[in-house]
């Protein structure tokens, strides 16, 4: 059984949001991987960007570490709604 896309096709609906807040916060991909590692996602090079363009899953885990790390709410991380 195929996982579910996004309705674009992307394995995520968080990637264009994490982009904007990321360079809105004038980080590279790689600081914000750096940061996350502080945080305890084990993220590896090119994940960030993966994210970003849709081509890999996220896992509740990590959006709960993304929301926090950008001071935002799951709703607005996924749907671009709620508390910013």
């Amino acid at each position: 059984m195929s996982k579910k896309l996004a309705p674009d096709g992307k394995k995520n609906l968080i990637g264009a949001r994490i982009k904007h807040m990321r360079k809105a916060r004038n980080l590279s991909q790689e600081q914000l991987t750096e940061q996350l590692q502080l945080l305890e996602l084990d993220y590896e090079r090119g994940v960030i960007k993966r994210i970003e363009n849709g081509t890999r899953f996220v896992s509740d885990i990590e959006l709960q570490v993304l929301a926090k790390f950008f001071s935002v709410s799951y709703d607005f991380l996924i749907d671009g709604k709620g508390e910013k």
